[in-house]
């Protein structure tokens, strides 16, 4: 029978830094599984290191990339370990586990509609545009061409906005990017205030999905904005990944339950009409 736990072993090709305590590890596999990782957006992936333990993360590299990329923030004794790698150092890697976002959802909805298109709005806070950079980066291959993306993003301060060097490349492609921070800053020009501001600064795409990932304490406010009368997104078009919930990804420890569903199996993105009906859920 095989083993669950089994990992394939990656190798660090190049660790690029995104802050003082977050990292872009891009990796590549060896031996006889040195096939790239294929993954839908949204799913998780778990990091281990033998001796320390292992983590869940969101891969996030563009689709068909030959790498697997990982975005990780140094919290913990794992994160830590991690952090102190170097090139050509080693890890294991299983997965990926769960359901990403409802891609193949929004293209038969999108062929369905008269319009011959339907929109994504993606609202995101701190680390909640990693599980996210996949789906931006393939629009056209997930969406199709004639879909728009806005993206409203909020951090607290300038610095801590992840893969800056990627904003004007996807304003390039017609990605609406939108910024904000949480407090004045000397040198910003931009939005000031929550990630909410930006719902009364910017018009929001119409005929969209909504699709959310950031601190649990910002999908109730979030929420209240999408449902105000000049949003009014439907429960069942807006999803919210719980990722942070995700723990062994097989579902055996239980740690990520959510009333009767796991997260890791049935999650880690949920409909808000489901989510909306379980205590505790967001």
């Amino acid at each position: 029978m095989a083993n669950s736990y089994n990992s394939r072993i990656a190798k660090i090709i190049e660790i690029i830094p995104q802050s003082e305590i977050i990292k872009l590890f891009r990796l590549k596999f060896t031996g006889l599984f040195a096939s790239k990782l294929s993954f839908k957006p949204g799913q998780i992936i778990i990091l281990s290191i033998p001796g320390i333990g292992e983590a869940p993360f969101a891969p996030c590299n563009p689709p068909d990339s030959k790498y697997l990329e990982l975005c990780i923030r140094k919290v913990g004794r794992v994160t830590e370990k991690i952090h102190s790698l170097k090139v050509g150092d080693k890890v294991g890697i299983r997965g990926p586990y769960g359901n990403g976002w409802p891609i193949e959802k929004n293209q038969e909805l999108r062929i369905k509609n008269q319009k011959g298109k339907k929109n994504l709005l993606i609202v995101v806070g701190g680390l909640g545009l990693i599980p996210l950079r996949t789906l931006i980066w393939g629009k056209d291959k997930f969406l199709g061409k004639d879909a728009g993306i806005q993206l409203f993003y909020g951090a607290k301060t300038p610095n801590e906005f992840l893969f800056i060097n990627d904003f004007e490349k996807w304003r390039e492609r017609g990605i609406d990017v939108c910024l904000t921070i949480d407090k004045e800053c000397p040198g910003w020009d931009d939005c000031v205030g929550v990630v909410t501001t930006l719902f009364d600064k910017k018009e929001c795409i119409k005929d969209a999905h909504a699709f959310l990932c950031g601190p649990p304490i910002m999908y109730k406010f979030v929420m209240e904005k999408l449902k105000e009368p000049n949003h009014c997104f439907d429960d069942k078009d807006i999803f919210m990944s719980l990722e942070r919930r995700m723990h062994c990804g097989i579902g055996v420890c239980q740690h990520c339950a959510i009333g009767p569903k796991y997260t890791c199996k049935d999650g880690p993105v949920f409909s808000y009409e489901k989510l909306k009906i379980i205590e505790g859920a967001i």
